[in-house]
């Protein structure tokens, strides 16, 4: 196998060939895409993105809730993909803040994504209290934060979504690194691992969610609360 690297766990000539049969949203958002890629900027892998367009195909959700904007690339991809549909992203990274705000700048799309440039979890306390005072629930959560804090984010996102809202958690397979922890990246990571074997320990363990763990890209977790058991 060859060796993991910094983008996907699979290996190189798999990832290349399944990226052949990206298709695209849109040109300008490929662009974008391309740009990102170039630059290393952290963004969802196309076949993270293929699975979340299947998704929310199959949802049609209004009220898209993203942990993690980046460089804004997945909140403009949830506001091309569901044109109906309000969205909003939130991040902290001094870095990152600045590139979003003119990638929102540069595509219509932007009008509609509420941009939160604050702590997550100090957010998401402040959106339930929004929906505890009548502002709408969400119906599609993205989770792609602080890999640590996958169930402090679950936990909150569950009391400010709808009934038969679906949540997706990013990066859930951490590069490899959860199943093939040597090497000094891993060890620098170790909390993070921790912590993500913990969550999947949990949302598996629970009989009122139901979840699918899909391997593709970095791994994702697809989330819906079952209140039928």
């Amino acid at each position: 196998m060859a060796a993991i690297t910094d983008m996907t766990v699979r290996d190189v000539k798999l990832k290349e060939f399944m990226d052949e049969y990206h298709r695209p949203l849109r040109e300008d958002l490929y662009e974008l895409r391309l740009s990102n890629e170039e630059a290393g900027v952290p963004l969802i892998l196309r076949e993270t993105e293929a699975a979340l367009s299947l998704l929310l195909d199959f949802t049609h959700p209004q009220n898209i809730l993203e942990l993690g904007t980046a460089h804004g690339y997945s909140a403009l991809f949830f506001a091309a993909k569901c044109p109906d549909a309000a969205v909003t992203t939130i991040d902290r990274n001094p870095g990152m803040i600045d590139f979003a705000k003119a990638s929102f700048e540069r595509f219509k799309e932007g009008n509609r994504i509420r941009f939160i440039t604050a702590d997550a979890l100090e957010t998401l306390e402040k959106l339930e209290a929004e929906v505890d005072s009548g502002a709408d629930r969400y119906d599609f959560i993205f989770i792609d934060a602080g890999k640590s804090h996958y169930r402090e984010f679950l936990d909150v996102c569950e009391r400010i979504c709808t009934d038969d809202a679906v949540i997706v958690c990013d990066n859930i397979l951490m590069k490899g690194w959860l199943f093939d922890y040597e090497g000094k990246s891993a060890k620098r990571h170790r909390t993070n691992i921790k912590y993500m074997k913990q969550f999947l320990d949990y949302i598996n363990g629970r009989d009122d969610l139901d979840v699918t763990i899909l391997s593709g890209g970095d791994g994702l977790a697809v989330i819906r609360p079952n209140h039928d058991r």
